[in-house]
């Protein structure tokens, strides 16, 4: 019998493997099956693509980027044992990066990847959540769903 805890953990650990890495054949909750989350999506695209905005005063795909790495560091944050990691955020932060070369590209992507795989081994390992904790980690699938919807719309933005 699954207890309500446990099929939590393996919903979420389903939805952010979806959104982060790839869309299973047989799931497509938040995306359609088979298709590539951030990770696969974004090592598709050069730094020079990443760094352009879809139109003046927008914001590109760099940019979302780095806004979702910077919640899965939190997340990884609070998980590994750290306090008020939430109340201290700083989201602006994470906008501030707007243009990258070739190899910084790399070194964010390569992080989003490894963050990514860390963040779902800590909600896997045995804990006590706090309803602060859960419901942000819970909010990282809707949301890397969200910025990789933003990100498709600005490569089809600067396609045109």
């Amino acid at each position: 019998m699954n207890s309500p805890g446990s099929l939590a953990i393996r919903s979420l650990t389903t939805l952010l493997n979806e959104t982060l890495f790839c869309a299973g054949e047989h799931s497509g909750y938040l995306l359609n099956p088979k298709d590539p989350g951030l990770v696969d999506t974004l090592r598709g695209i050069s730094a020079k693509v990443a760094s352009s905005p879809p139109r003046p005063g927008r914001k590109p795909a760099v940019s979302h980027s780095n806004h979702v790495l910077y919640g899965i560091e939190l997340a990884n944050r609070a998980l590994s044992g750290e306090e008020g990691v939430y109340e201290s955020a700083d989201w602006d932060v994470a906008w501030r990066l707007e243009t990258i070369d070739d190899q910084q590209w790399e070194v964010l992507i390569d992080r989003i990847e490894r963050e990514s795989q860390l963040l779902i081994d800590l909600v896997n390992q045995a804990r006590e959540w706090d309803e602060v904790m859960f419901t942000g980690v819970n909010a990282i699938a809707p949301h890397t769903a969200y910025h990789l919807g933003a990100i498709r719309q600005i490569l089809l933005d600067i396609e045109k």
